[in-house]
This record gives C-alpha cells, structure tokens and sequence, in this order.
C-alpha cells in the first residue's frame, strides 16, 4: 500500500521539528504525537493533540505544536486562520502555550530560512508578560492564568 506523500511529508517535517528543537535549545524535550490528527481530534483526549509537545527550561507550562510544511514552496507559506484557531482550543485543553511550527517546503539553508513559529497575539503578550512579571512556579502562574479564570 503506498503511503500519502503529503502525510510522509507532514509526518516527517514533524519528526525533524521535534529533533531540531532539542538540537538547538538546551534542556528542550521535545516528542512528536503520533496519530495526532485523527484520533486526537476524534476522541479529544489533550495529549494526543497538536502534532508535537515541547517543554523549556523557565517555562512552567509545555508548547503545543501544530506542524505545517509546503502550502506555497520554497518562497511563500500561506497560513490558514483556522489552524490557529485550532491550536489555540487544543491547548486549551490541557493548559499548554499553542503555536504553529513551519516550513517552506523545499528551502535550504543558503536560501536563508527555512523555518519558523508563528504565535497568536494574545499567547505572545502571555509569554512576554509572564517573563518580565517573573513568574518561577507553576502557582505563580496559575494566579495569573486567563486560560482558567
């Protein structure tokens, strides 16, 4: 049976985000959800949702990742409102920060990027305000969250 090259290329594009984050930050631990896309949205269990889960140092809550690759070529990457949309309800379910991780499809390093993040406005101002108001636990920033209150 041949596999879909839209899913090889999604699923790998997953995988090489995943590594690339534990390469490049220290103390990143960083994991692919296997089976993501159908079952999590299917049976809504939290942590089979998002393509790939991360957590960092200094930071008391782990990244929800939604992967996404191609959608343009090399030169362009159009973003769809509904995938953030769809990360930020996903992380909502477990309290994680949502984010969209891309790459366009077929750029090479001497191109100059290849990939990037993109954050909703609301989830960046939570980042920097819960950096700069210095919040070390997870009680500080519970006291603080809007996800829950």
């Amino acid at each position: 049976m041949m596999s879909n090259p839209k899913k090889v290329k999604g699923t790998g594009w997953e995988n090489d985000f995943a590594e690339l984050l534990e390469e490049n930050i220290d103390g990143a631990k960083a994991k692919r959800i296997p089976g993501s896309g159908a079952i999590g949205t299917i049976v809504k269990e939290p942590f089979l949702q998002g393509d790939v889960r991360a957590i960092f140092k200094g930071f008391v809550r782990p990244f929800k990742f939604e992967n996404k690759v191609g959608y343009g070529g090399s030169k362009q990457l159009t973003v769809k409102k509904e995938w953030l949309d769809k990360i930020i309800e996903e992380a909502s379910n477990d309290y994680s920060i949502p984010a969209l991780a891309c790459k366009f499809s077929g750029a090479r390093k001497k191109d100059g990027v290849q990939h990037f993040i993109i954050l909703d406005f609301n989830t960046f101002c939570d980042i920097i305000n819960g950096t700069s108001n210095g919040w070390n636990t997870v009680g500080d920033y519970w006291r603080h969250c809007h996800y829950i209150f």
